[in-house]
This record gives C-alpha cells, structure tokens and sequence, in this order.
C-alpha cells in the first residue's frame, strides 16, 4: 500500500551555479580526509583486513576476525588502533556501547591479541565530533614491547569460543560495512586513516512478504506497469528468491501480463508491464505467489481521459554512507527505482562532512539516474545548522551542477571527513539563503527546513528559497512545530519525506527493543519496516525535474 502522505502546495526549483565564496585561514593540520589518508600511506603505517567469512543474513549473529598488519613504521608502546563504526542510531553493535569482553558465552563478546604476545588494553569511546560519523569507536593502545613489521593484531567480534552466539548483525542489508580503522604508529596520540578499511557484506533474509506498488493515475486502455517485490521482513529485499508471482484485480475488467518466475537477475523484484483497464473507476491489483503469500497494491484510480496532471510519488530526504547513513548514493537511487517504485528521488547527505570526491560522486549517481518520463533524481544536499542558527534545511535544484555551501556543524579541526580549506562556510541559515540568493533564477532552487535533528528555525525565512516544510519523516510526525511557521504567516507547502538511513529511498523504519535473556545478555527484536512511512505526493503536468518541482495541489 502507499503509504501516508503530505502534499507540496505549488512548490518550485530551477537552473543555476553558486558563486564567490570568500576565504579563512585554515588551523587544521590537514585539510582533507584524502591528505591524511595519503600521510598514513607515505609513512606505511599498516593494513588491515577481514579474514575468515566477510559475509552473512542480517538480523542474526556472526563471528569476524579482523588483523592489522603493522607497516614499515613499526608501532610505538602508546600507539595502537581505532576501529570506528558510522553512526548508526539505534543499530549500535559494533561501537563499544554494547560489544563486551567479560562473558565469554553471552553475545557481542570480543576478543583482541598481537602476535608479538604484547598487551592490548581495550577501551569503547564515542568521539562525537572529532569523528562524526565514524564516532562509535573501539580503540586499542600497546601497553607492552613494541611491534615490528609485519606484525599482527586480531580483533575477534563475537567470538564464539567460548560459547558466545556471536556480535549482532544490522537488520539493514549492506554491501559493504565498513570498519573504519585509524592508526598511531607512534604512540604521539595522532591517529592516521587508512585509505582502504576493511569491509563486510550484509545479505537480506528469505522472503517473508510481497511488496506490491503501481503508478496512482491511469487512461482507460492505457498500458502501465505494476512492480513487485519481496520483503524479508525486516524492510530488505529478499535473498535468493526463485518464487512465481500471479497478478489479479479486485474487480472490474483488465488485461493482465503472464505469470513471472523470478531469476537471479530480477535481485527479487519485477516490473510487469502490459497491465490495463477496461473502464475508468478505482481498483487494486492483487499479486499471489507460488509459495501461498499474497498482497494487493496502493488504490489505482482509472479515468476515462488524460488528466491534466498526474499524482507523482517521491523521496526527497535519504542519507547515504556519505554521511550518517547506508549504502552508496547509486544504491539508494536503484533502490527508490527499483523496489519502492518511486516517481523522484533526491540524495540530501550532510554537506558538513561530504567530501569533494563524494559530491562527485553524488553528481555523477544523480544524472545516471536521471530518466526523464520513467525516474527523476534531484541532486541535493542537507545544511546541518543548530536550531539557534536556523536549522536542518535540505537544498535542492533542478540543474545538474551546484556547489556545497557546507554549516559549520560538529566542528572539529581534528575530524578530517570535514571540509577545513580557505572557502568560507556558512556558519547561519541566512548566510546560506544569501549565498543561493545570488543564484536564484526561475525558481531554480529552493530550501526545505525540518524537525528531525535539529529542528528549523522559524525566526528566519525566505519566500522565495523556503518554500516547503518537512511535517513527517521517519522520525516523528512534526505538525506541532510546522504550525509555528504558519503562525508567522510564513507560507509554505507541506511536504513529507522518509530521512531513511538504512539505503532503502521511500520504504521503511525499523525500530530496536532490546530485552535481557537468560544468560544476562542484551538482545535485540528489530521490528518489520513500517508500510506507512512518509511520501511526498506531487500533482504535476510530467514526470520531469521542472514538472514535480512546477507541481502541487493548485487546482
């Protein structure tokens, strides 16, 4: 079923680049993530790697060995390891807060070792802004001889020796996990990235549910589509699934495609086109599988003639691994297109620790996608300023290119995932609208405050860069704050999005309860994905950058 959703009441964006930003003078040491990593690989400070199994089904447990092979630079007595995990919210496994070395047969035991046989002493830190968002970390300190080249570290999460069932695993599905690991060589308290870290994969479950979505406006006789796929339960795609799936309708005539059996090829998902009604009215395409589930789509409403527009359904609001979330920025756009279906998309990560390279990368998925009339993908990014300074507001356009205008958020000289080169930040939301201002040309561009993180500030706002407010994510359901911008006469489309985190565009939230079991250990229940997670619903002219962000309820 689509899910709940918000409207945007005529809301628009156009063409443009960003201009003149003025200079500061730099403290940090390095002024970027990839010189740092460069420094690491210059002194030949180690390596660092899975052995043994480096994949495994999510929401269950795992055993996983990393080593660290010290480099020509020897380590020091003092130096050592950090092995960081991004931020991850509820999901904290691997981060210290609930990994544990005193109970050998509870869960999430971790062992650690050197093959010199010097001593390691242990200790979970959260380095909120030195390392956001790498901040849940384990560090490592040498307390004994020094190590050589060529020697080892073996960090053992859930090590089931001793009895344990292993280290939880995320419900998310994720290609490539990443450890981040630092290393002081030196025992000086500088701890170098490495530029390759070691990573494992996360494999969705078997199939627990049918997902069924179609296009909302349809022609008589027109020929359309209707995609299926399958749930693991856990809000991932299935893994494996080989099942047949059968179309019917509720009611009504319609001319239906074959029977699919799906192939490794389909990655559990399928488009079946070549569906259409006989007459106009409201129906629901119900989807059978050969192994007995069943599910039927959100409404179909069939008119007798062309609309004068169309509902568009979209996903303005993701992270990626990029910031604070999963997956990489062409996995979220294929996944929005693919499973949930959706008519747009946009990659909002936080400018603040988005690097040069990974806004390329961001440009580079979003025109990759961009298919106009079949899925359009907005290029965008999140200003992430304190509420006292305006608030969390989502930029987007409708060109290919802009610049990052980067908040001074979690600033840290130490942290080198942030920018701490001579172009000026925007250190306030109005220093942000004036920086878009000077570029703003046909409703090209256009600035979305919301609740989750840090709240938007109504205290400053520009009509024609503001013009929507975020009422509903997968945080919380925000009309108590919305309404202290309508009180100030401020006026603004409602729209909705999902700020997934998990990789999965316009499907989903997974909530944690942890219980106690017998053995003493923590365990975690992770819930299914909410079918009801928020959408933005666009009426628009045509599935085109200009048409969705032209659109909105104005008739």
């Amino acid at each position: 079923m689509r899910p709940l959703l918000a409207f945007v009441a005529c809301t628009f964006l156009g063409h443009g680049a960003l201009q003149g930003q003025s200079s500061y003078e730099s403290q940090a040491k390095f002024t970027s993530e990839a010189q740092a990593e460069a420094r690491a690989a210059e002194l030949d400070v180690g390596g660092a790697a899975f052995i043994g199994p480096t994949a495994a089904t999510v929401g269950g447990f795992g055993e996983f060995t990393l080593r660290f092979t010290v480099g020509a630079a020897g380590m020091a007595p003092g130096g050592g390891l950090r092995v960081a995990t991004q931020y991850d919210f509820e999901w904290d496994m691997w981060g210290g807060t609930r990994l544990q070395n005193r109970y050998p047969g509870q869960a999430n035991f971790v062992t650690y070792r050197t093959s010199s046989g010097s001593p390691l002493a242990w200790r979970a830190l959260n380095l909120n802004f030195e390392y956001f968002p790498w901040q849940r970390v384990n560090q490592f300190v040498l307390e004994g001889e020094p190590m050589r080249p060529g020697d080892t570290i073996d960090i053992v999460f859930g090590d089931r020796s001793g009895g344990s069932p292993g280290v939880e695993i995320q419900p998310m599905d994720e290609s490539a996990f990443e450890q981040r690991v630092y290393v002081d060589a030196f025992g000086d308290g500088e701890f170098l990235p490495l530029a390759e870290s070691p990573r494992l994969t996360f494999l969705g479950a078997s199939a627990s549910d049918l997902v069924v979505f179609a296009p909302t406006d349809w022609v008589v006789g027109e020929s359309r589509w209707v995609n299926v796929w399958l749930d693991d339960g856990l809000g991932n795609p299935a893994t494996g699934y080989r099942g047949t799936v059968t179309l019917a309708v509720d009611s009504g005539g319609a001319k239906l495609p074959p029977p699919h059996e799906y192939r490794e090829e389909d990655r559990s998902a399928f488009r079946f086109g070549g569906l259409s009604f006989a007459s106009p009215g409201r129906y629901r395409v119900l989807a059978q599988d050969s192994e007995g589930r069943e599910a039927r789509s959100n409404p179909i409403i069939v008119h007798e003639r062309v609309p004068s527009r169309r509902i568009l359904w979209g996903d303005l609001h993701t992270h990626t691994r990029y910031s604070d979330g999963r997956g990489t920025p062409a996995e979220m756009f294929d996944f929005g297109l693919r499973y949930a279906a959706l008519d747009f998309c946009a990659i909002s990560d936080h400018a603040f620790i988005t690097t040069e390279q990974m806004w390329e990368d961001i440009k580079e998925a979003t025109k990759r996608y961009h298919r106009p009339g079949e899925y359009v993908t907005f290029l965008g990014y999140e200003w992430s300023g304190p509420s006292d300074v305006g608030g969390d507001h989502n930029v987007y356009t409708t060109a290919d290119e802009m610049p990052l205008v980067r908040s001074l958020l979690r600033y840290n000289y130490g942290n080198y995932r942030q920018y701490h080169g001579p172009e000026r930040q925007a250190g306030h939301v109005e220093d942000l609208f004036r920086t878009l201002a000077g570029n703003f040309r046909n409703e090209n561009l256009l600035t979305i405050p919301h609740f989750g993180g840090r709240p938007g500030n109504p205290e400053w706002h520009n009509a024609k860069l503001q013009r929507g407010i975020e009422i509903f994510s997968d945080h919380r359901r925000s009309e108590d704050w919305v309404s202290t911008f309508l009180e100030r006469g401020h006026r603004v489309g409602i729209v909705a999005s999902t700020d997934n985190h998990s990789g999965n565009a316009g499907y989903g939230i997974r909530r944690r309860d942890v219980t106690r079991g017998r053995d003493g250990a923590l365990y975690s229940r992770f819930s299914p994905a909410e079918r009801g997670t928020a959408l933005l619903a666009v009426h628009a002219e045509d599935l085109t950058r200009e048409g969705v962000f032209q659109g909105g309820l104005c008739s």
